[in-house]
């Protein structure tokens, strides 16, 4: 399964590792752990990761690189946690000279620049890079196994959608056997800022619902700001829909700065991931996203009907 990836790996000099748009822990985790693995293991080779990251854990993890076009041009670009280069947040890896690829989406076969590896059946990209890493004997110090940890932790949504409890469990012992440990990430992750809990307040007062199950709201970009919230930022809280009982779907739809709808969907049921791929996006059965741009709002009404009619026939269906 490796061959390719490490004769690609071994071929070139300068890397530089590559995040989807609106990064989540996991795919900060994969970048941090990867770019430390891989310069372990080759001392010789210059190794970037670039991107915003997740700054809330750059004390705990470490900043992501800032390097130049050229730098890229005469680079591998390894793609991790997306499914293909336009969900890279940084459009400059078009420029790479290769490309390589790590991801647990689901595999709309888009990506044919090169070799990749993809288990979709993983709980996170990070742990695809956890199973990479043991595998080649490639050495996992604290700050890999932290990293991979965040990773695990945030795209399971701390161990509530798992494929696989037994690997999940024994591989986070593993990690915490390398020195990482949860507190500190449970801690990070449990702290909040008084305009982000009047904020929860707002979404359980303004929530909207469907007939059939779908339970969403609209955060226009003028009330982001007034809680000085970003569009991804404020999608991350859209497990707050998540146990409202009757309604099996819930939605996130963030205005960005530029007008466009970031949406997060989730699902205690229904696979969403066909809609999301439909509206040009992607992710999990369970979990999926896209970007859409909408000014007259039409697009997003359809694709809240879409999902209606789609707990519609689950309900049926569990019947």
């Amino acid at each position: 399964m490796y061959t390719a990836i490490l004769e690609k790996i071994e071929k070139y000099n300068s890397i530089v590792i590559f995040g989807h748009t609106n990064p989540d822990g996991d795919c900060y985790g994969s970048q941090i752990a990867l770019r430390r693995a891989l310069k372990l293991h080759y001392p010789d080779k210059k190794v970037y990761a670039v991107g915003s990251g997740v700054h809330r854990f750059f004390k705990m993890l470490g900043k992501l690189d800032v390097v130049s076009e050229k730098v890229i041009e005469q680079s591998l670009a390894i793609i991790v946690d997306g499914n293909d280069i336009p969900r890279m947040e940084d459009q400059r890896i078009k420029l790479a000279l290769d490309f390589i690829k790590f991801d647990h989406h689901i595999d709309v076969g888009s990506f044919t620049e090169g070799p990749y590896i993809v288990k979709e059946n993983a709980t996170s990209c990070c742990e695809i890079i956890l199973d990479f890493l043991r595998d080649n004997g490639w050495e996992i110090d604290q700050l890999i196994a932290q990293a991979i940890l965040l990773g695990v932790l945030t795209d399971s949504a701390r161990f509530n959608f798992v494929t696989d409890y037994p690997k999940v469990f024994k591989d986070v012992a593993f990690l915490c056997e390398k020195g990482a440990s949860l507190a500190p990430l449970n801690y990070e992750l449990n702290q909040t800022n008084e305009d982000a809990a009047i904020f929860k307040g707002y979404v359980y007062n303004h929530y909207q619902k469907t007939p059939h199950g779908l339970i969403y709201c609209k955060l226009s970009k003028s009330k982001l700001e007034k809680y000085r919230l970003s569009s991804n930022t404020a999608g991350s809280f859209v497990n707050l829909l998540s146990n409202i009982r009757g309604y099996p779907i819930w939605a996130f739809f963030c205005e960005n700065r530029d007008g466009s709808i970031h949406i997060e969907i989730r699902s205690s049921g229904p696979e969403v991931q066909p809609i999301a791929l439909a509206y040009g996006g992607g992710g999990h059965p369970y979990a999926a996203g896209t970007t859409i741009i909408d000014p007259s709002g039409e697009i997003i009404e359809k694709l809240i009907n879409d999902l209606d009619l789609l707990a519609k026939r689950w309900k049926e269906e569990q019947k």
